[in-house]
């Protein structure tokens, strides 16, 4: 079901974060690694980072395709500041929205999106549009992130109050039913699972913020500070600890590949 979301917030919250993004952002590298790693295309005439953030990986795929044309697309406008200052030779930057894509139909030869789909308000709409955007038989590689997510951090709160304080990510089902329905020639999927360690709540907090992901859809999210707040969800917490003493967050990851 399409869910309704900020885009404003969600902008706001990223343009906040953009500066020192790429600080707390060594989960999203490894991920967009892996995704970059499974690219198979070999002569791409038009490239999009869809969702290029920073431009770290818009850099990569430069270095990996020189001779293609990049678009660097994302919600916020300081994420594409970044972008610019990185050493991508005449780079397109497209401010906009993964829900209202503005590429051409049949125009794309390759679409490259890190941990980006999740915020999309009705992701079988965006995916229809990107299989639009492609040319026949090109590919669009995703990371998104399924049910499971932060679910540590969403069971620590709930010692506090019944509110959301995480979002909601789509189960591996829901998206397969999603991918099924949207008509690509061929779609391949594959799934892992990613758990970070952190010393307190506060670097757990602190973490989510840096990379801008503390926005909460439909809802306000409640200010992390207060030593009593602090302690409870400490609490809250303590079936999440490690054998190290630390605080686990889990990551549930899925790999997309897309064939129109």
């Amino acid at each position: 079901m399409p869910q309704i979301i900020n885009k404003q917030a969600v902008a706001d919250s990223f343009s906040k974060a953009a500066s020192h993004y790429d600080q707390f952002a060594q989960l999203q590298r490894d991920i967009g690694n892996q995704l970059l790693s499974r690219i198979s295309t070999q002569y791409p005439a038009k490239v999009v980072d869809l969702g290029c953030g920073t431009g770290y990986f818009s850099e990569k795929l430069h270095k990996k395709f020189p001779n293609a044309s990049l678009t660097c697309f994302d919600l916020s406008s300081a994420m594409l500041a970044q972008t610019k200052k990185r050493d991508i030779y005449e780079v397109n930057l497209k401010q906009g929205d993964i829900d209202c894509l503005p590429f051409p139909q049949n125009s794309i030869d390759l679409i490259y999106s890190n941990l980006v789909v999740q915020w999309s308000e009705d992701l079988a709409n965006c995916l229809t549009q990107i299989k639009n955007s492609l040319k026949e038989g090109c590919v669009c590689h995703i990371s998104t992130l399924l049910d499971g997510t932060l679910d540590e951090l969403t069971q620590a709160w709930k010692v506090i109050d019944n509110n959301p304080h995480t979002n909601r990510f789509l189960s591996l089902e829901s998206l397969q039913e999603i991918l099924n329905k949207a008509g690509f020639s061929a779609v391949k999927l594959t799934t892992e699972t990613r758990t970070l360690a952190y010393k307190n709540v506060i670097e757990v907090m602190r973490a989510l913020k840096g990379i801008g992901a503390n926005h909460v859809h439909g809802h306000k999210t409640r200010v992390s500070s207060g030593r009593h707040l602090i302690k409870q969800l400490e609490a809250g917490y303590l079936p999440f600890k490690n054998s190290n003493g630390r605080l686990n967050l889990t990551y549930q990851v899925c790999y997309i590949e897309v064939t129109k």
